[in-house]
């Protein structure tokens, strides 16, 4: 059964079929999420202070990388994989983690509306950028700056890549797959992304500098 209007999503004139509403409010998605998120980035900050190499303990910057690739790599590897094993049938699920990807859907429907832009992007997330967060988390706890500054540079790069194209995309679109209210389009839509186009881009210098850096010592020692 095809379902036009019968949903809160833009545009109105979208059609999804076999459509189910949660029925968690916004308010208890919204702290389920909240509250998962916030619980990730303690336990990675408590963790990562008790860490000592070489009887020091980790740099400031060090244990905010660490808390942002966990936190990616939880979002990327547990709740995006969630959305691509459910992609065909996620308008019509009612569980908790369906619950919230409808209620972020009021943002974007293309998330509902099985896009394949969308799917296309989830897929290199999960299957490519995930992994390689997993890998500069394991760079920093290890201080295995090589392995750090390299997976780091990867993983930047498509955040930067995939934000670009998931803004881009939504902006030259003919109608607009976003609630006009400003809670979903400034709160949901720009304010949820903008850390992957801000922190990415801060991380990107931070790995060239590393690299040029290493670089620049392995070329004096040969010298030598």
């Amino acid at each position: 059964m095809s379902v036009v209007g019968h949903h809160p999503y833009y545009p109105q004139s979208l059609e999804l079929s076999g459509y189910a509403p949660p029925t968690q409010s916004p308010l208890t998605l919204v702290a389920v999420m909240g509250g998962a998120l916030g619980a990730i980035l303690t336990c990675t900050y408590v963790a990562f202070s008790g860490r000592r190499i070489h009887g020091r303990v980790l740099g400031r910057l060090d244990r905010l990388a660490a808390m942002w690739f966990v936190l990616c790599a939880a979002l990327h590897c547990v709740y995006e994989l969630y959305y691509l094993l459910h992609f065909r049938t996620l308008v019509m699920a009612q569980d908790i983690l369906a619950s919230t990807w409808k209620e972020y859907a009021k943002s974007d429907s293309r998330y509902l509306a099985q896009a394949p832009l969308v799917f296309a992007l989830e897929t290199i997330t999960v299957t490519v950028t995930g992994p390689l967060c997993v890998v500069a988390t394991y760079g920093i706890w290890t201080q295995s700056l090589g392995v750090r500054y390299i997976a780091q540079l990867c993983a930047s790069v498509l955040h930067l890549y995939s934000v670009a194209l998931y803004f881009g995309t939504e902006m030259a679109a003919a109608e607009s797959n976003c609630r006009p209210e400003a809670l979903y389009y400034y709160g949901y839509f720009m304010a949820m992304n903008a850390p992957w186009a801000v922190v990415p881009l801060v991380l990107v210098v931070q790995s060239l500098g590393a690299i040029t850096r290493a670089m620049s010592i392995s070329g004096k020692i040969k010298s030598l």
